[in-house]
């Protein structure tokens, strides 16, 4: 992500002139901006797209037009071919209150509970949720290819700089490739659930192409392996394969027996001390607790890693007091709200970590 410092560097080099030189404004730029390799990739086409229609043929005559302009000392006034204009002020401010007052609207947003946003405020929290979730997937790449480099290997450095003269350009590492993590989402997608699920179903869309296996199941009353439908490209498409043949979802919930079904139907396959496992619930179990109980015993004792998020968590004065989580708490790794967009991204060094 770009800091304050990026920012100031980048109006620095266009108050010093260096955007009458298109070539030259570029690579200032480019220079600021990339981090990374794929920045590299993409700015040309980004740059391009949106400077080019300051570049025309008229790039000369706008060249002998700026030396004419003269900014009289202390004042706000500008002379422009011999008239005075005073500075838009206004239009200014106006334009940084507005920035100020969607940062603000951005944090108002992501510290918000699903449950309770508004409809006005639905779209821009879409938004918001593909520019957080997009940020996250660049941080999950970035942590797995660190992890996969190993460490440096001094021999191999040296004898590589010896070609360029010495200079250590590039470190060799000694690769231990780490195997990619296993994760299976368990989404409760009843009645008092959806709105959760929905954008924990969309967080479980980024996350599907960094882990060497993810699988995703819904229940309420019963279970659905849903990771078959989410091999479509388009996310859009994703979701309405997932509306048109999960029928269950909106209805009543039996976590146990659901649970119980994941365990004889999927457990052999999906289980192991590679996997974590991730189950979205709020606890209110209408079935059995005690096969609630078991189930969550047995998943604990065959997996890695065992994580329990319940939205109910991120409410003020909640305390797990309900049948269903106070028999499960002893079996879990970790117990986290997922209310917000905040406490979903807190997901990803959960993940990460384990």
């Amino acid at each position: 992500m770009l800091g304050p410092q990026d920012t100031r560097d980048a109006f620095e080099i266009a108050e010093r002139g260096y955007w009458l030189d298109r070539t030259l404004f570029r690579y200032s730029l480019k220079a600021i901006f990339c981090k990374r390799k794929e920045h590299y990739d993409r700015f040309d086409e980004m740059f391009d797209r949106f400077w080019s229609r300051y570049y025309d043929d008229k790039l000369e005559e706008r060249k002998k037009t700026v030396k004419q302009i003269k900014k009289e000392p202390e004042t706000d006034t500008i002379i422009f071919l011999g008239a005075k204009f005073n500075k838009p002020k206004a239009k200014e401010e106006e334009k940084e209150a507005k920035q100020t007052k969607g940062a603000n609207e951005n944090v108002r947003l992501r510290f918000t509970d699903f449950s309770k946003v508004d409809v006005a405020d639905r779209e821009r929290l879409e938004e918001l949720a593909e520019e957080l979730f997009h940020q996250m997937s660049m941080r999950f790449k970035r942590r797995l290819e660190d992890a996969n480099k190993g460490r440096i290997d001094i021999r191999r450095t040296i004898r590589h700089s010896i070609s360029k003269g010495g200079l250590m350009l590039d470190l060799a590492h000694r690769k231990k490739r780490k195997e990619k993590r296993k994760v299976v989402f368990i989404l409760d997608i009843s009645g008092s659930m959806d709105t959760y699920s929905y954008y924990l179903l969309r967080y479980v869309m980024v996350l599907k192409k960094y882990f060497r296996e993810l699988e995703f199941f819904t229940f309420s009353t019963h279970l659905t392996h849903v990771t078959p439908m989410l091999r479509a490209n388009k996310e859009l498409q994703i979701l309405k394969d997932i509306g048109s043949n999960v029928q269950t979802w909106s209805s009543g919930t039996k976590i146990g027996e659901s649970l119980t079904e994941f365990l004889s139907g999927y457990g052999h396959k999906f289980l192991s001390q590679k996997h974590v496992v991730v189950i979205l619930s709020d606890g209110l179990e209408t079935g059995s607790v005690t096969q609630l109980k078991e189930a969550v015993e047995t998943i604990r004792r065959r997996c890695k890693t065992l994580i329990w998020l319940n939205p109910l968590k991120g409410m003020k004065d909640y305390q797990p007091i309900q049948k269903g989580i106070v028999n499960v708490m002893p079996h879990l790794d970790a117990f986290e709200s997922a209310h917000n967009l905040d406490s979903l991204l807190k997901l990803e060094k959960l993940l990460m970590d384990v």
